[in-house]
């Protein structure tokens, strides 16, 4: 009698979450965008806001179309969280 165990597959690291509401508004674009910068094909981060980040999402289309697909985890009204994942 043989006994087999079924190992299920590891779950996934939790993203990186990077919560920008306490840095200074004129460098928090410059910081995500170094984060952006950094993720590989298929790679995730979340930022947490205190505001909407669409001007962050426009800026991001603009420079790099197709690159990075957003998706809302929290929608306000007190923060806003955000999975950016590169898509290329």
């Amino acid at each position: 009698m043989s006994l087999h165990t079924h190992q299920s597959s590891p779950t996934p690291p939790a993203p990186e979450e990077l919560d920008v509401r306490s840095l200074p508004h004129s460098g928090r674009h410059d910081i995500i965008f170094a984060k952006l910068d950094q993720l590989l094909p298929g790679g995730t981060f979340v930022i947490l806001n205190d505001h909407d980040p669409k001007p962050l999402l426009y800026q991001t289309e603009a420079l790099w179309p197709g690159r990075y697909a957003w998706s809302y985890l929290e929608a306000g009204p007190l923060q806003w969280r955000v999975a950016i994942t590169r898509a290329d």
